[in-house]
Protein backbone atom coordinates (compact mmCIF):
# COMPACT_ATOMS: atom_id res chain seq x y z
CA UNK A 1 0.00 0.00 0.00
CA UNK A 2 1.51 3.30 -1.09
CA UNK A 3 0.42 6.56 0.47
CA UNK A 4 1.96 9.94 1.19
CA UNK A 5 4.53 8.22 3.46
CA UNK A 6 5.66 5.67 0.88
CA UNK A 7 5.15 1.92 0.54
CA UNK A 8 4.14 -0.21 3.48
CA UNK A 9 7.19 -1.93 4.90
CA UNK A 10 5.64 -4.21 7.53
CA UNK A 11 2.16 -5.11 8.74
CA UNK A 12 1.19 -7.05 11.88
CA UNK A 13 -2.49 -7.40 12.71
CA UNK A 14 -4.21 -8.12 16.00
CA UNK A 15 -5.39 -11.41 14.47
CA UNK A 16 -1.76 -12.39 13.86
CA UNK A 17 -0.88 -11.46 17.45
CA UNK A 18 -3.62 -13.83 18.69
CA UNK A 19 -2.34 -16.60 16.41
CA UNK A 20 1.23 -16.35 17.68
CA UNK A 21 0.24 -16.04 21.36
CA UNK A 22 1.32 -12.43 21.86
CA UNK A 23 -2.30 -11.43 22.61
CA UNK A 24 -4.65 -13.42 24.85
CA UNK A 25 -8.39 -12.75 24.98
CA UNK A 26 -9.77 -11.90 28.41
CA UNK A 27 -13.02 -13.85 28.87
CA UNK A 28 -15.88 -11.42 28.13
CA UNK A 29 -17.73 -12.49 31.29
CA UNK A 30 -14.72 -11.59 33.45
CA UNK A 31 -14.34 -8.20 31.76
CA UNK A 32 -18.06 -7.50 32.04
CA UNK A 33 -18.08 -8.43 35.75
CA UNK A 34 -15.47 -5.68 36.27
CA UNK A 35 -17.55 -3.18 34.29
CA UNK A 36 -15.52 -3.33 31.07
CA UNK A 37 -17.95 -3.83 28.20
CA UNK A 38 -15.64 -3.72 25.18
CA UNK A 39 -13.51 -6.60 23.88
CA UNK A 40 -10.44 -6.88 26.09
CA UNK A 41 -7.09 -8.53 25.54
CA UNK A 42 -3.95 -8.86 27.61
CA UNK A 43 -0.46 -9.33 26.23
CA UNK A 44 1.42 -12.49 27.13
CA UNK A 45 3.95 -10.37 29.04
CA UNK A 46 1.33 -8.57 31.15
CA UNK A 47 -0.45 -11.86 31.84
CA UNK A 48 2.81 -13.45 32.96
CA UNK A 49 3.66 -10.50 35.21
CA UNK A 50 0.31 -9.92 36.91
CA UNK A 51 -2.01 -12.92 36.37
CA UNK A 52 -0.14 -16.18 35.73
CA UNK A 53 0.90 -18.49 38.49
CA UNK A 54 1.07 -22.13 39.39
CA UNK A 55 -0.84 -21.79 42.66
CA UNK A 56 -4.40 -21.92 41.28
CA UNK A 57 -4.98 -18.21 41.96
CA UNK A 58 -5.13 -16.95 38.37
CA UNK A 59 -8.87 -16.20 38.40
CA UNK A 60 -8.55 -14.07 41.54
CA UNK A 61 -5.53 -12.19 40.19
CA UNK A 62 -7.37 -11.54 36.92
CA UNK A 63 -10.35 -10.13 38.87
CA UNK A 64 -7.98 -7.84 40.81
CA UNK A 65 -6.31 -6.64 37.59
CA UNK A 66 -9.64 -5.98 35.87
CA UNK A 67 -11.02 -4.12 38.89
CA UNK A 68 -7.91 -1.90 39.00
CA UNK A 69 -8.22 -1.21 35.26
CA UNK A 70 -11.92 -0.38 35.62
CA UNK A 71 -11.11 2.09 38.45
CA UNK A 72 -8.41 3.75 36.31
CA UNK A 73 -10.84 4.09 33.39
CA UNK A 74 -13.56 5.50 35.64
CA UNK A 75 -11.21 8.08 37.16
CA UNK A 76 -9.90 9.29 33.79
CA UNK A 77 -11.25 12.06 31.56
CA UNK A 78 -13.93 10.95 29.12
CA UNK A 79 -11.66 11.37 26.08
CA UNK A 80 -8.71 9.47 27.59
CA UNK A 81 -7.50 6.50 25.56
CA UNK A 82 -4.51 5.38 27.64
CA UNK A 83 -4.88 4.43 31.30
CA UNK A 84 -2.01 3.70 33.70
CA UNK A 85 -2.54 1.34 36.63
CA UNK A 86 0.28 1.40 39.23
CA UNK A 87 1.76 -2.01 39.99
CA UNK A 88 0.97 -1.53 43.68
CA UNK A 89 -2.71 -2.00 42.82
CA UNK A 90 -2.04 -5.22 40.91
CA UNK A 91 -1.31 -8.75 42.05
CA UNK A 92 1.90 -10.49 41.06
CA UNK A 93 1.65 -14.09 39.97
CA UNK A 94 5.36 -14.67 39.58
CA UNK A 95 8.67 -13.33 40.83
CA UNK A 96 8.70 -9.57 40.15
CA UNK A 97 10.38 -8.56 36.93
CA UNK A 98 10.34 -4.85 37.61
CA UNK A 99 7.09 -3.88 35.90
CA UNK A 100 5.92 -0.77 37.73
CA UNK A 101 2.60 -0.32 35.95
CA UNK A 102 0.10 -1.77 33.54
CA UNK A 103 -1.00 0.23 30.50
CA UNK A 104 -4.56 -0.07 29.20
CA UNK A 105 -5.10 1.41 25.74
CA UNK A 106 -8.42 1.79 23.96
CA UNK A 107 -7.94 1.72 20.22
CA UNK A 108 -9.60 0.50 17.03
CA UNK A 109 -9.36 -3.23 16.35
CA UNK A 110 -8.62 -4.71 12.94
CA UNK A 111 -12.18 -3.88 11.80
CA UNK A 112 -12.32 -0.47 13.46
CA UNK A 113 -14.30 -1.64 16.52
CA UNK A 114 -13.19 -0.27 19.93
CA UNK A 115 -11.01 -2.70 21.87
CA UNK A 116 -8.90 -2.41 25.01
CA UNK A 117 -5.40 -3.86 25.25
CA UNK A 118 -3.62 -4.43 28.58
CA UNK A 119 0.17 -4.38 28.28
CA UNK A 120 3.45 -3.66 30.01
CA UNK A 121 5.02 -0.24 29.36
CA UNK A 122 7.84 -1.71 27.26
CA UNK A 123 5.27 -3.39 24.98
CA UNK A 124 3.84 -0.08 23.74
Amino acid sequence: MDDEYGPEVFSYTRAEAFEDGTFIEVPPAAASAAGIEMPLIITAGARQEFVAGNDGGEAGRLRTVLSAVARAVEASPADEICFVVPAGELPSGQEPTGADRLIAITEPGDSGEPVMTLMLPDEM
